[in-house]
């Protein structure tokens, strides 16, 4: 859990000089921002919490779209009843995954822990010990959906790879997994300047072409494949749904 809570600072050190003390643009950032001043200024916005974070701090309306993205392919419906988050941060994609699947059980891995009492509170969601590596608490095989939102455009490359991992263990077949990346196709030249003028230095680019193989050899297939806005480019959406794992696997869950 080190390792995350040291790039979670790193990134917030680079956000406060763009946007100052009050947080960032980034829904896994959520966690540096006051979970109490930032539900009044939402309630004073009449906004979900969710709408007024994208509206302040991000694109307004950019998580609205990813969702209809995901919806758009097949992914949440009401036959999604388990779900897995990584890093949900704020919860301003939890709360529409929620509304539109309506899951039987939904586990979160959440760093932050004032948001993340707050999210099991408000959603009725289960909040897991995160370690900063693994879904070490969620059984093999268990969830419909696993997903992350803006969590590995920060994350070490190896830390990135082994919650690749856990995700296709946690996935039962025909489940899916969800999650953006900073992929080269994200970072052309003129992008790569815009970052370095605002001394922003977060972004862990990962090759869109290793994370494919990567499935790939675990029996998941490329299903879906859209871009969302990310600060000052964009990240690259992977919707992987998996087919029958043949290796027998036994649950690391406890």
């Amino acid at each position: 859990m080190r390792a995350l809570r040291t790039a979670r600072h790193r990134v917030a050190a680079a956000f406060r000089q763009l946007v100052g003390s009050q947080g960032s643009d980034d829904d896994h950032i959520k966690s540096f921002l006051s979970l109490r001043d930032t539900l009044e200024q939402a309630k004073l916005a009449g906004q979900s919490v969710g709408d007024y974070i994208d509206t302040r701090y991000q694109v307004p309306g950019a998580t609205r779209e990813t969702i209809q993205e995901l919806a758009q392919c097949g992914v949440l419906n009401d036959k999604v009843e388990t779900i897995c988050e990584i890093g949900p941060g704020s919860g301003r994609y939890l709360e529409h995954v929620v509304r539109l699947c309506k899951p039987t059980s939904y586990e979160i891995y959440e760093t932050a822990r004032e948001w993340s009492n707050w999210l099991v509170k408000t959603y009725h969601v289960t909040g897991r010990q995160p370690d900063g590596i693994s879904l070490r608490h969620t059984a093999s095989r268990s969830v419909d959906l696993v997903h992350a939102h803006k969590v590995f455009v920060y994350l070490d490359f190896i830390v990135s790879f082994q919650y690749f991992e856990e995700m296709v263990r946690v996935t039962r077949s025909g489940g899916y997994i969800v999650f953006d990346i900073v992929s080269e196709r994200c970072m052309p030249e003129a992008d790569i300047e815009k970052w370095a003028a605002r001394r922003i230095y977060y972004p862990h680019v990962i090759p869109r072409e290793m994370v494919i193989a990567f499935f790939v050899k675990r029996q998941c297939s490329l299903h879906y494949n859209f871009f969302a806005p990310l600060l000052l480019s964009r990240s690259e959406y992977f919707v992987f749904l998996k087919g029958q794992d043949p290796r027998p696997e036994s649950s690391t869950a406890s």
